[in-house]
C-alpha cells in the first residue's frame, strides 16, 4: 500500500514515486525542489507510524547514518517532518538491492569479492566509530550500475555498549521481528549470539557478511529452514556446506575465508572488519589477471607433440589423462621410473611444454633433488619449486598465498620476501613452528594456488631426496585427491632400492591405497628408431639396415658407432655430408633419451 502518490509533495520534496517497502518502512524517490536534485524519501510503514518505539528506530537510524562519511553507506541528508509525520531524506541510489540480483542465480566471484571489499569496508568505518549495523542482509546492501555497493537501513544501528557480556535489552528478537514481518528475511544472516539475545559486537556483523557473500557467490542461504526455530538451530549447531561444494566453480580458498567469518564461535571470526577486507584483498590478489585468463578447453590440455617425438605416445597420453582430471579436481601423484638414460627428462620436458601451449595460466614449477647435497638439504626440491613460482610472472599473487598461508616456508626463502618488510611479523607469527607444521603449510598453500589455477609440480631424482622432503611428499599424497594439483615425479629404482631410501617404503605405501601411479620406462626398440629417421629427416633416403646400429639398450650405448657407421654406409666423409653429421648429433640426443626430439 502506498502512502502516497506520484505528484504529491511535502515541504518542498515531489514525490516521483515508490521505490520499496519492507518491515523497517517505506521507501520513495522524490525530488528536491529547492537544491533540484533527486533523494530518497523514507518514511514508517503505516501500521506504525503512531508506535514510538519505531519512531525511536527511525531517528536512531538517521543519527547513526548522518555519522558517518563514506562511500558504501547512504548518505543521509536530513530528517523532517510535516503534519506529525516524520521521515528521512537520503541519497537516492539508482541500481538493484543484493537481493533482487540473488535472486536471478548466483553472481560471478570476481563480483562477490568486489562487493565484499566494499560493504567491508563500510562496515569498518562504521565500526571505528562504534556503531555496529545488526542488520546486515541481501535487501540492505544496493548496487549501482557501476557496480559500487551501498549499505543502507541502519534502523536497528546501535553504538557498541561500555559492558561487552550483559544481555542487550535492545537487540532484535524473534518477537520484534515477527512483529515487522522481517524474521524469515532476516534471521539467515544473524548471529548466533544475535538469535540469542546477547550483547553483539563488530563480529555479529561480521558474521552476516560472511552469509550473505555465501549467497551471492552460491545462490543459496548458508543457513535455511522450513521455521524459524529450524534455521535458529542451524545457525546454532549445523555447519554449512562449504562454498566450493553448492558451486563447484568457486576456489577453495573462499572455503576458509567464509568458514571463518561465521564461525559459531565470535572468538574465531575475523577479529575487525578491516581484517575480513584484508582476507577478501588476499583472495582477490590470487584470482587476479593470470588465474582469470586460464580459459582453456582442458581437452586441448597435451598435445601429442611435434611429429619427431616418437615411442613415448602412450605415456604422453596418461600423463594427459592425468592432468584433465586433475583440472576436474582430482589431483594426484605419478611416478615416472626408469634406469639412468632411459627418457624420464625428455619425456617431463614434452609433457610440460605441450601443457604450457595448450593452457598459458597453468603454474607449473620444478625442483630438483641433488645428488651433492644428499639427505642434508631439507625440503630442497619444494624451496627450488616454491622460490621459481616466486620469481615467476604470478609471484605477487604467490607470494600473497604463501603470506596467508604458509609463514614458516617464507622464512626460508628471505630473500623473495624482504622487500616487502613482513619477514619481522612472520617470524613472530611461526615461533616454535613444528615440522608438522611445515607440511600441513605447504599443502595449504598449494591448495590456495590450485583454486584459481590447476598446479603442476616437477619433483625431478627423488632417489636423492631428503628424508623431509619424502614426508611432505607422503603428506601431500593425503590431500590432493580432492585438489587441482598434479604432482610427478621422477627416480631411478634401481637406486632406492640400494639404499634402500625411504621413498621406497613410502610409494608402496601410497600405490597399496590409490595414491599414486607409475609409468615404468622400457628401452624403446628398432621401429621406434625408424619412425624417428622418418620424421626428423624426411624425406628420408638413408638405408632401411641403419636403425640396427643405434643401441637399443642403454648399457653399451656408442653414438659413435653410429657416426662411423653412418659415414661407411652413405660413402661419404662427414666433411661432405651436411645430413649424416645432423644425423649423429639427433641420434646421440636420441640415444641420450629415447623419445626425445
Amino acid at each position: 500500500m502506498s502512502i502516497f502518490q506520484p505528484g504529491e509533495t511535502l515541504l518542498h520534496y515531489r514525490i516521483v514515486g515508490k521505490i520499496g517497502e519492507g518491515g523497517m518502512g517505506h521507501v520513495y524517490q522524490a525530488e528536491d525542489a529547492k537544491l533540484g536534485r533527486m533523494v530518497a524519501l523514507k518514511f514508517l510503514p503505516p501500521d506504525t507510524i503512531k508506535d514510538d518505539k519505531a519512531k525511536r528506530r527511525l531517528m536512531q537510524e538517521a543519527r547513526a547514518a548522518s555519522a558517518l562519511n563514506h562511500p558504501n553507506i547512504v548518505t543521509i541528508h536530513s530528517i523532517d517532518e510535516q503534519d506529525g509525520l516524520d521521515f528521512i531524506v537520503m541519497e537516492y541510489v539508482q541500481g538493484e538491492t543484493l537481493k533482487q540480483i540473488v535472486q536471478r542465480g548466483a553472481m560471478p566471484f570476481p563480483q562477490v569479492l568486489e562487493i565484499g571489499l566494499q560493504v567491508a569496508d563500510a562496515l569498518a568505518a562504521a565500526h571505528s566509530l562504534k556503531i555496529i549495523h545488526r542488520d546486515i542482509k541481501p535487501a540492505n546492501i544496493l548496487l549501482t550500475p557501476r557496480g559500487q555497493a551501498k549499505v543502507l537501513d541502519f534502523g536497528l544501528a546501535k553504538v557498541i555498549r561500555s559492558l561487552p557480556e550483559e544481555i542487550d535489552k535492545e537487540a532484535p528478537t524473534m518477537a520484534d521481528l515477527t512483529g515487522a514481518g522481517a524474521i524469515l528475511g532476516t534471521i539467515s544472516y544473524m548471529s548466533p549470539e544475535q538469535t540469542r539475545g546477547e550483547a553483539l559486537d563488530e563480529r555479529s556483523d561480521i558474521f552476516a557478511l560472511g552469509g550473505v557473500l555465501y549467497e551471492a557467490a552460491t545462490g543459496k542461504l548458508p543457513f535455511s529452514g522450513p521455521s524459524i526455530l529450524s534455521i535458529m538451530h542451524e545457525i546454532a549447531s549445523v555447519e554449512q556446506p562449504a562454498p566450493s561444494s553448492v558451486k563447484t566453480d568457486l576456489p577453495r580458498e573462499f572455503d576458509q575465508v567464509i568458514a571463518r567469518a561465521v564461525a559459531k564461535d565470535k572468538n574465531l571470526r575475523y577479529a575487525s572488519a578491516t581484517e575480513f577486507k584484508e582476507a577478501l584483498r588476499n583472495l582477490r590478489a590470487v584470482s587476479a589477471e593470470i588465474f582469470l585468463s586460464f580459459t582453456t578447453t582442458p581437452g586441448a590440455a597435451v598435445s601429442q607433440g611435434p611429429s619427431d617425438f616418437v615411442g613415448r605416445e602412450p605415456e604422453l597420453k596418461r600423463l594427459g589423462e592425468l592432468l584433465r582430471r586433475t583440472f576436474e579436481g582430482s589431483g594426484g601423484i605419478i611416478f615416472i621410473t626408469g634406469e639412468p638414460g632411459i627418457g624420464k627428462t625428455t619425456l617431463t620436458e614434452e609433457f610440460l611444454n605441450s601443457s604450457r601451449r595448450g593452457f598459458p595460466g597453468l603454474l607449473v614449477t620444478r625442483g630438483r633433488c641433488v645428488e651433492q647435497y644428499g639427505t642434508g638439504e631439507a625440503y630442497l626440491p619444494f624451496l627450488e619449486a616454491t622460490g621459481s613460482l616466486l620469481g615467476g610472472l604470478a609471484r605477487d599473487r604467490v607470494a600473497n598465498v604463501f603470506r596467508t598461508h604458509a609463514p614458516t616456508w617464507c622464512l626460508q626463502l628471505p630473500a623473495a620476501f624482504a622487500s616487502t618488510g613482513a619477514l619481522d611479523r612472520l617470524q613472530q607469527e611461526t615461533i616454535g613452528a613444528t615440522k608438522e607444521r611445515m607440511l600441513r603449510e605447504m599443502g595449504d598453500a598449494l591448495g590456495a594456488l590450485a583454486s584459481e589455477a590447476p598446479v603442476v609440480l616437477l619433483l625431478e631424482d627423488l632417489h636423492w631426496a631428503d628424508p623431509s622432503s619424502v614426508d611432505l611428499l607422503r603428506h601431500l599424497s593425503q590431500r590432493i585427491a580432492g585438489q587441482r594439483v598434479l604432482i610427478v615425479g621422477t627416480f631411478r629404482p634401481e637406486d632406492l632400492e640400494r639404499s634402500n631410501h625411504p621413498l621406497k617404503n613410502y610409494k608402496a605405501e601410497m600405490q597399496a591405497h590409490k595414491l599414486c601411479e607409475e609409468i615404468a620406462l622400457d628401452s624403446l626398440g628398432q621401429e621406434h628408431i625408424a619412425r624417428y629417421l622418418d620424421a626428423r629427416f624426411a624425406p628420408n633416403d638413408f638405408p632401411p639396415e641403419l636403425s640396427a646400429f643405434v643401441p637399443d639398450s642403454n648399457e653399451n650405448r656408442r653414438p659413435s658407432l653410429v657416426c662411423d657407421e653412418s659415414d661407411s654406409v652413405s660413402g661419404r666423409t662427414r666433411r661432405h655430408c651436411p645430413k649424416e653429421c645432423a644425423l649423429v648429433a639427433h641420434t646421440a640426443a636420441f640415444c641420450d633419451g629415447p623419445g626425445s626430439s
